[in-house]
């Protein structure tokens, strides 16, 4: 089962390499979808944090204080995220996953939800999707 939780955030990059005007230092208004897998744990009355996956405030939490405003938001991506060896959509959205996979994955209050993919828009007709698969081909995480 899946579940997805949507974020938006304001930040600037520039593509060093791209022969067109993204080359110099511009900015786009982020929306960023992350998507969540796991089993929903049965309900029980005496346990609060059943009958779904996770809390949709426990996702929220987490990512905006530790990583949308941590690294994200206002931000020159180039500068905060020095790892990426290019700042396109594509990179940022395998980077979001693997750190997911890194910060998120295993902690007790996801229980064994884990991130499936990102779908990261960087404008209302422009988007890139990573899955766990490519943050682990580009380097991101481990399996």
């Amino acid at each position: 089962m899946e579940i997805a939780r949507t974020f938006t955030f304001d930040a600037a990059h520039h593509l060093i390499h791209h022969d067109g005007k993204c080359r110099r230092l511009h900015g786009h208004g982020y929306r960023l979808e992350l998507v969540f897998s796991g089993q929903p744990r049965l309900p029980a009355p005496d346990e609060p944090q059943s009958g779904f996956l996770v809390d949709f405030g426990i996702i929220d939490r987490l990512v905006r204080l530790e990583l949308i405003q941590k690294k994200l938001d206002h931000y020159l991506l180039n500068e905060t995220l020095p790892e990426l060896p290019y700042h396109s959509t594509e990179y940022v959205a395998a980077w979001i996953v693997g750190w997911c996979m890194t910060h998120l994955d295993g902690r007790t209050e996801l229980g064994t939800t884990r991130i499936a993919r990102a779908r990261l828009w960087e404008s209302e007709r422009a988007w890139a999707e990573a899955t766990r698969e490519d943050a682990i081909g580009l380097g991101f995480a481990s399996p």
